[in-house]
This record gives structure tokens, sequence and C-alpha cells, in this order.
């Protein structure tokens, strides 16, 4: 197939997925600078790919709405469009099985690795972690019979509307304080470190290290965030819910480090090249979601039980929750240290 002069690609969800998929979308531009490149996203996701130099116009959807509106949505949408050379699924879901009919003369869909995360969640099969392939180099699986797309070496990319400005990423404008900055927030329950450990964290850090500390997050860590605050009895800035995305990737910037969960967030902070501090819970990173070209730690326990799950539950199905709560905050203490060098 020739150059594609029109690419559309589509990725509905979810923060952190999207942002692993900005190498591939640099690469498609950097290759194909004059081709047409659009995406298809989730609203509530929107704001991610807001600023990227590497997307002409985004097809926005509320993926919220019931199944039933977003396939009227997608109807209307795809009324606009044009029909695409190239449509890349880099979510492969029933929804984007459906969008991708008719779209473009030629359609690509990545390798979403489903057998080998069922073998991880059934059969527990332990993998060297070195042989892992991150979820953002699996995403160019999808454009493997094009040789001129090359995988390069720049990492994740969240870009600002002031980098946008000046086609210059990163920027990295931000001055001193730097902070330590925690994220205790996760989508599920079982990929969450305890709140008390949390707070403990913070009190140890406070006495070992003279950079003032921020709790970060959406409007859903507001209320963890504030408990913590409160209950640390010491002084700890407290952003969540209180900043948009963009405003919480800028002030990254000003960041030694970030510690939290296996979370969109992690991938923000990766995506602002800086270094973070990664806690596996219920999940593993053999998954392959893993901080991708950032210096980075991560804890994740060795046990029989592990993974339960892919993307995380509400609850340890066996009770103990043995994964979060042997991960002592003494144990994240000294790698936190060795990570920021202390």
């Amino acid at each position: 197939m020739k150059s594609p002069q029109s690419i559309c690609i589509i990725r509905l969800t979810s923060l952190g997925d999207i942002l692993l998929l900005s190498p591939l979308i640099r690469v498609l531009r950097t290759t194909w600078p004059d081709a047409r490149i659009d995406m298809v996203i989730a609203e509530h996701c929107a704001e991610i790919m807001r600023f990227n130099p590497g997307i002409d116009n985004l097809h926005v959807i509320n993926t919220k709405s019931g199944t039933l509106d977003v396939l009227k949505q997608w109807l209307n949408i795809k009324k606009t469009m044009p029909v695409y050379d190239l449509a890349i699924d880099v979510h492969d879901s029933i929804r984007s099985r459906f969008m991708r009919i008719g779209l473009a003369k030629k359609t690509c869909v990545y390798d979403s690795a489903r057998t080998y995360k069922r073998d991880l969640v059934k059969n527990k099969t332990r993998i060297p972690l070195q042989t892992v392939v991150p979820v953002p180099i699996r995403y160019f699986s999808a454009v493997q019979e094009f040789p001129e797309i090359q995988l390069d070496d720049k990492g994740l990319e969240f870009w600002l509307e002031e980098e946008r400005a000046q086609l210059s990423y990163p920027l990295h404008a931000s001055t001193s304080p730097k902070h330590i900055l925690i994220a205790p927030g996760a989508g599920h329950e079982t990929k969450r470190w305890p709140m008390e450990y949390f707070t403990e964290l913070i009190q140890s850090l406070n006495k070992r290290h003279p950079a003032p500390i921020a709790l970060i997050g959406g409007p859903d860590d507001a209320a963890l965030c504030n408990e913590i605050q409160k209950s640390s009895n010491v002084h700890v800035e407290q952003y969540a819910g209180k900043m948009s995305l963009h405003e919480i990737a800028s002030f990254m910037d000003s960041a030694y480090c970030i510690i939290g969960n296996d979370s969109g967030l992690m991938h923000v902070a990766a995506a602002r090249h800086i270094p973070v501090f990664t806690l596996f819970g219920s999940t593993v990173p053999e998954f392959g979601f893993m901080p991708y070209h950032t210096p980075h730690e991560i804890i994740s326990l060795d046990l029989p039980c592990k993974p339960c799950t892919h993307i995380g539950k509400e609850k340890c199905p066996l009770g103990h929750f043995s994964c979060m709560k042997d991960i002592t905050p003494e144990m994240v203490l000294n790698r936190v240290l060795k990570l920021i060098g202390d």
C-alpha cells in the first residue's frame, strides 16, 4: 500500500491506554507529515489529546450515554467524515469493531494479546519482566506491514497548550520548589494501597526529605486525599479535584517524583518524563502497563494469587488483600529515597 493521505485512529478510552498510544501517533506524523490524522475518542478522555500536534481532528463520543445512543452518535459523526485511506483500531472492542466498518479503504488492528492476558490471570504464569512487550510497543503491531513506521526512543507525550503553540515538547517551564507528589487513587479498590499506608509514608517523607509533599488526583479522589491530608498531621498540600488534567501535568514538571498506584496518572507522569514510583496490587507489570521510558521503580509482590484480574476488582477475592497490605510504608520509603537520590 502506498503512503496513506488520511488516517483515522480508534481508541476510545482510557487515560493510560491513550497516553501509551502517543509514541505511535508521533511516529505516524513524522513518517507521513502531510497525511490527515484524525482520532475517535471518548468525550471524557478527549482532553488527553486536545493539544497533540500529531492529531488534526478529534471525533468525540459520549461513551457513557448507553450503547444505543453511542451508536446514534457514531452514525451522525460518520456522515461528516471522509472515507479514510487507513483506519487503525488500537482498541479492538465491540464498539470499535462496529466503528471501523466502512470507515477506510484499509483497516489495521493491533495485537491486544488477549490470550496472553488470560493466561496471566488464569494460570498465574511468571514471565521475566525484561521480556514483557510494553503496551506502547504492542500498539505498533497494528502497522507492522509498513516498514517505514519505526518505533523511536522518545517515550510518551502529554502536550500542553503552550507546547502546542511553540511545537516544542516538553517545555518544563515550571520552577521550584520541587514537590514529591502522591497520587493515592485508582479506578478499582484492589489497585489502591491502603490509605493509612500513604499517611505513614507522608509522615516519614516529611522527616527524611525537605521537599514539599502534595496530593493529586481527580474529583473521585478528593475525599480520599482529604482524609489522608487530615490524618497525616504534617503539612501536605491537597490538590485532588482542584486541577484539570492539564494543570496536573504541568504541576508534575515541578516534581522530584510521583508515588502512586497502577493508574492513569502514573502514565501522565511518565509522559512528562519525571521519575515514577508505582505500586502494583491485584494487577502486575507483566500486562505491559509499566512506566514507559522514564526513571522508575516498581513494587509488585510475587504472590501465588496474583494477578487476580487484568483491570482491578472492588475487593480481594480471597479476603486478605496481601498484594497491597504486605507492601509496607518502610519498603516504599527506602526505594523512593533511592529513586530521587536522597
